[in-house]
């Protein structure tokens, strides 16, 4: 028989073992061996991606963000307030707790011009360390003596309150500030009042001393 001819007959023996070995490994489940990533490609891999997410992500504010949530809750009440007053017809009182951070809701569900026991509910905004307090200027003035001011305040339990009348408006302007310390940084909230037609404002002091200015918060 005449020897064979062709491409097959030129592969060398040591190849044709080798492939028959590779074979013999896939038929015995041996998958090939694959270089993967070493723990410190990981590491340095990881070590990038934090110094990257650290330029690009802001640093939270912490006493920034508690203090705009405490006075948008308040604002929040106050709203909700003027509201119920206009929807339901009966005057609601607000009372500011400056001591706890609160605020006492008191509903006149009879319209006899007394908030009752019964008609009082207690609502405690949220932020961690916030607190009503004197401010170092003033929205409308360049001084303030209190942390809750207004033209025409109520008492209500040693409270001062807001009431909002069933056409909309309050018995008095008010000026609340809210203000937050966390690891050495102050931050300072205003809510207002216009008492013609119970409208409520936000403002964000900005700046420090001489130049501090408060911003209207959109």
């Amino acid at each position: 028989m005449a020897p064979s001819t062709g491409r097959n007959a030129r592969t060398p023996r040591r190849a044709l073992l080798g492939g028959s070995l590779a074979h013999r490994n896939l038929a015995r489940g041996r998958p090939s061996i694959q270089r993967g990533f070493t723990l410190i490609e990981i590491a340095i891999v990881l070590i990038i991606l934090g110094v990257v997410a650290g330029l690009v992500v802001p640093k939270l504010n912490v006493s920034q963000t508690r203090a705009d949530a405490g006075a948008q809750q308040v604002r929040s009440v106050f709203q909700t307030a003027q509201r119920t007053s206009l929807t339901r017809q009966f005057d609601v009182m607000v009372s500011i707790d400056t001591i706890s951070f609160g605020l006492q809701i008191g509903e006149d569900a009879n319209n006899d011009g007394i908030i009752e026991p019964g008609e009082v509910k207690y609502w405690r905004p949220d932020g961690d360390g916030n607190s009503f307090a004197i401010p170092p200027v003033g929205v409308n003035t360049p001084t303030v003596s209190a942390g809750v001011i207004g033209s025409q305040l109520s008492n209500q339990a040693g409270l001062p309150s807001i009431t909002f009348h069933r056409d909309g408006s309050t018995s008095s302007s008010a000026e609340i500030y809210v203000t937050n310390t966390y690891k050495g940084r102050v931050d300072w909230r205003a809510i207002t009042v216009t008492r013609a037609t119970g409208r409520t404002e936000l403002y964000r002091l900005s700046g420090t001393g001489s130049s501090a200015k408060w911003m209207v918060v959109q």
